[in-house]
């Protein structure tokens, strides 16, 4: 019989102890997902149409115990995401003689004030361009984005410290995301993850999740404007500021364990 040698007999003790240690899963879960702009005010006034939509989502996941306590986990998981409001911003400051009237998406805030002048209004465009030798802008931003559900592809990588059925994590976290029913672009974002894993058994598990962004899902830039729509002569521009949009998700999610062993 041939002999193994000292390294060979190391590396088929380490195999089988990440093997044994090594637990495999697949998952499906639901949640609640939603987009922040910044900055949401604009002198005073909210820009930022706040919304929160539901998500549902199917994956695949590894967890790794490396020491008696810390963890590795790794997972891909498909999602579905539905249209969500809080992509389509806008401001609309109208002064006509005796009120002010503030419209933000489909929301109205009314006061009424003796001194207003009654030409005077604040506006935002946003993604001012020319087109044939005219200056076009575009008045809302994040219609199409607001109006469509999502297909998103998301890999999460997480550091964890078991403590006995608990596995308290966090990690970074890639996204790919498109449009389902409009044509958005490709959305690519990462962030950072944190969650708790509780083991119930050898087969099952539950787990929570959250999810914050890092980098823009998106980003405009909008010129403030002072005066009136129909008097360009007399806007008065006041600046341009970037705009920007992040995701945040929170999760649920259950786990059926399978195959290497428990690492519970």
């Amino acid at each position: 019989m041939k002999k193994i040698g000292f390294l060979g007999i190391m590396l088929i003790a380490a195999q089988n102890i990440t093997v044994a240690q090594t637990s495999f899963d697949v998952n499906i879960g639901s949640g609640v997902w939603t987009a922040i702009c910044t900055p949401a005010v604009v002198d005073d006034n909210m820009v930022w149409n706040p919304g929160a939509s539901a998500s549902t989502h199917l994956g695949f996941g590894m967890k790794t115990v490396l020491s008696s306590h810390l963890t590795i986990g790794i997972g891909v998981r498909g999602h579905y995401m539905a249209e969500n409001d809080s992509y389509r911003t806008q401001m609309e400051g109208k002064y006509v003689k005796g009120s002010y009237s503030l419209q933000l998406g489909s929301y109205t805030w009314h006061l009424d004030d003796d001194d207003c002048d009654d030409r005077q209004e604040m506006f935002i465009n946003w993604e001012e361009h020319t087109e044939n030798g005219e200056r076009v802008y575009e008045k809302i931003i994040g219609k199409k984005e607001a109006s469509t559900d999502y297909a998103m592809v998301s890999v999460p990588v997480k550091i964890g410290y078991q403590i006995g059925k608990f596995n308290p994590n966090f990690g970074v976290e890639y996204n790919y995301r498109k449009g389902i029913s409009k044509n958005v672009g490709e959305l690519h974002s990462v962030g950072f993850t944190t969650g708790l894993r509780f083991d119930l058994n050898d087969k099952f598990a539950f787990s929570t999740d959250f999810y914050g962004g890092l980098t823009k899902d998106m980003s405009h830039k909008g010129t403030v404007y002072y005066g009136t729509r129909d008097d360009e002569e007399n806007q008065d521009a006041i600046e341009i500021r970037d705009f920007s949009w992040r995701s945040y998700r929170v999760e649920l999610s259950v786990h059926y364990k399978f195959g290497g062993g428990s690492a519970n």
